[in-house]
């Protein structure tokens, strides 16, 4: 081969670019890193953060908390590149907040515990006190009335319903095993929020085991079983979150 043959392919291709136009650069450089699917994605089990997790073919991110203390944990979130199994952490923090009870095997959490359930958990929805942010799972934006439904009475345990819908006992006060979660009332942690889907479709649904354990946004102490990030943290969340993504909550 010719010396200069190397040198004649650099001239072309700076000639094709002059042609062409800065616009071809630049589509070529805004491949996304995070697709939201890809074809190379595989089921896979890793570890992240020193958590062993299995991850489905379609899961697009992961979230990983890491028990440190009785109410803290690490929290991190990972969203995968278009290699099979390749991930890459967008955030992570030491300061997550988990319930005041700690953590408990799923299938041992009693309902009013203040305790975070251990295990992989779906997440396939979300809901807010306020407008939706960038997000690509379904979400509702809270309005007076909304309940999170504790009564275990109701074919509507466990799920978001309005009390001008009816089918629980919506004015049951706090100190009963049966009362319900007043969304409105929780302005700031639950301005982002998803729901982990523990204790509900699609993993079983048991009477007094537990509701509304969700990701939200961090208040001033120990949730009362969720998990509880920044809000900068919930809107890299929600931003990357697809149907179906898992939580892995680990200690």
């Amino acid at each position: 081969m010719s010396r200069s043959f190397p040198r004649m392919l650099a001239i072309v291709a700076v000639a094709v670019c002059a042609l062409l136009g800065p616009a071809a650069v630049a589509t070529a450089e805004a491949a996304p890193q995070h697709p939201r699917s890809s074809a190379r994605w595989r089921a896979c089990t890793t570890h992240l953060d020193g958590v062993r997790t299995w991850i489905a073919r379609t899961q697009r991110s992961v979230t990983i908390v890491n028990q440190t203390s009785r109410s803290h944990a690490r929290v991190s979130f990972w969203v995968r590149t278009h290699s099979r199994c390749s991930l890459s952490r967008l955030f992570l923090t030491r300061s997550g907040r988990i319930g005041y009870g700690g953590t408990v095997a799923a299938t041992k959490r009693r309902q009013g515990s203040g305790t975070t359930p251990l295990g992989t958990f779906t997440m396939t929805e979300a809901f807010g006190n306020g407008p939706a942010p960038k997000v690509w799972l379904p979400y509702h934006r809270v309005r007076t009335g909304d309940y999170w439904v504790g009564d275990n009475a109701s074919r509507y345990y466990n799920s978001l319903r309005n009390k001008k819908s009816g089918g629980f006992r919506y004015w049951l006060p706090s100190s009963r095993a049966n009362s319900s979660e007043y969304l409105p009332s929780y302005g700031r942690q639950y301005r982002y929020s998803v729901v982990i889907n523990f204790n509900r479709a699609p993993q079983s649904r048991v009477r007094y085991r537990g509701t509304g354990i969700f990701l939200h946004v961090k208040g001033r102490g120990a949730t009362a079983g969720c998990v509880a990030v920044t809000a900068a943290q919930m809107r890299t969340v929600l931003a990357h979150l697809k149907p179906g993504d898992r939580i892995t909550i680990a200690r």
